[in-house]
């Protein structure tokens, strides 16, 4: 009998016959219910099974627990990122993927793809030094055409060449997110510059450009120049070890004497002798705004930087923090007028490559950018009367002593660059690629955190580097006495 819901009493519905007793069903609740896994582990086994591929313990853990899967030249292959991939288009956690140095072959690029047209949550990408080519170069831009959400994206490293170009630069001149692109060590020139240029000038969302070691010489120098002169996002630009050559960096000085949103321009190692720079320096007559020039490892001459030194002096407006001159000679004379620069603009510092000292001892070395980016922040601590820990626990929040990737990225961006410890505009000038490099070269473990003692360590290790240098170069000036 069926009873209406708000009787006092049972009461009859007209129309309605009896349900009978047979016909109800009673909820079988003895078998186990399991639960939808989310994280996508379960599938990431079951596919590595069927492809006969050992399944990795990082990557199972990574997927649990992290919203970074850091899995750079770890030999995974085709088969090996097939798997991942179908693992990440049901994890919604992960953020961040490196799958860069795995030789994934076609094979592999599709499936990312693929997985990146499906994946809502992963915005920093890297599938850098991978040997992708034409194909790759295809596969990427339709995963930017199908994916709007993707904001880094590193594909460096890739054997891309002029032809390749087509494939990516409409895409990423369209594209309603991408932030940060990484697009070093290929094989564009000066064909693919006009595609480039219309790229940059074009693009209203990207802050920050790496497209060094190209094969950009004096055309596609000029067509970069007039695409950064139009630009009005990009914060910081790496053009470096191109062939831009003094009339490339001409361009380059009107681009600066017009652009008022650029902080950082990275020029160094590109042909440019003493016109180039000269013309490049001139440009701060009128602009504001760049913070970071690094233009070393050029043909310059002292006598030109000391020229550059006396226009620099008659600017009152500077924004300049950072000169980076490395491995430009310069004698006691112009390292005495940088002295006195320094009494006009006391927030500027000059790195140059020698020093005017018996043996003309040259500035160590570093074997790479994250050593050197190490070093520069134990400088500044030193120079401030700080401690690793101290500094350490600006961007550690939850006092766990790690801290993943993005948190480290943050806490160098904005704690540090804005430290406040009684000292006005306390900068630490650390390029993003620098950032980079220094994660990757403190992350000894690659499990995705640097801890206090990582960092410790590597500070540790280029002190002691740095000594050994020091007594040697010292032992060979008392031999040439």
């Amino acid at each position: 009998m069926v009873f209406t819901r708000d009787s006092a009493r049972a009461t009859p519905v007209k129309g309605k016959t009896d349900i009978e007793d047979d016909q109800e069903t009673v909820l079988d609740i003895t078998a186990p219910h399991v639960p939808y896994d989310d994280t996508g582990r379960r599938t990431y086994e079951k596919i590595c099974q069927k492809l006969d591929v050992v399944p990795s313990s990082k990557i199972l853990r990574k997927l649990a627990e992290s919203p970074s899967i850091d899995i750079r030249h770890y030999g995974l292959g085709p088969k090996g990122t097939m798997a991942v991939s179908v693992a990440l288009v049901i994890n919604s956690t992960v953020t961040t993927l490196n799958i860069s140095g795995n030789n994934i072959d076609k094979t592999g690029i599709l499936y990312i793809q693929r997985m990146m047209e499906e994946n809502i949550t992963i915005t920093d990408l890297d599938v850098s030094d991978n040997h992708l080519k034409t194909f790759g170069a295809k596969a990427i831009g339709m995963m930017l055409q199908d994916n709007k959400g993707i904001r880094r994206l590193s594909i460096a490293g890739n054997e891309f060449t002029d032809l390749d170009a087509t494939f990516l630069t409409k895409e990423i001149e369209i594209h309603p997110t991408l932030d940060y692109l990484d697009i070093s060590r290929n094989g564009f020139g000066d064909i693919a510059a006009p595609f480039f240029e219309k790229m940059i000038s074009e693009n209203n969302n990207m802050t920050e450009l790496n497209i060094s070691w190209n094969q950009f010489r004096v055309p596609g120098a000029k067509c970069l120049a007039r695409g950064l002169k139009d630009n009005m996002k990009l914060k910081l630009v790496n053009a470096s070890w191109n062939g831009i050559d003094d009339e490339g960096a001409l361009a380059f000085s009107d681009c600066l004497s017009n652009n008022a949103v650029l902080t950082e321009l990275d020029i160094s190692c590109s042909r440019i002798g003493d016109k180039g720079y000269a013309q490049v320096m001139r440009a701060f007559k009128k602009n504001e705004d760049l913070e970071v020039l690094r233009i070393g490892k050029n043909n310059i001459k002292e006598e030109t930087v000391k020229l550059s030194i006396d226009l620099l002096k008659e600017i009152t407006t500077l924004k300049l923090v950072l000169l980076d001159l490395s491995d430009v000679m310069l004698g006691a004379s112009v390292v005495k007028e940088l002295e006195s620069l320094e009494e006009v603009h006391p927030n500027l510092e000059v790195v140059h490559g020698y020093t005017d000292s018996y043996g003309k001892r040259k500035m160590a070395g570093f074997a790479d950018l994250g050593e050197e980016a190490l070093w520069i922040i134990k400088e500044f601590i030193e120079e401030k009367d700080l401690t690793v820990a101290k500094l350490f626990a600006e961007f550690d929040e939850d006092g766990s002593n790690s801290v993943d990737y993005d948190e480290f990225r943050q806490g160098i961006k904005v704690r540090v660059n804005e430290f406040r410890q009684g000292i006005k505009q306390a900068k630490i000038p650390l390029s993003s690629s620098q950032v980079d490099a220094l994660i990757n070269f403190i992350d000894m473990d690659g499990d995705g955190d640097i801890d206090f003692s990582e960092l410790v360590l590597k500070m540790k290790e280029i002190t002691k580097k740095r000594k050994e240098e020091d007594e040697q170069r010292a032992a060979e000036a008392r031999k040439r006495r």
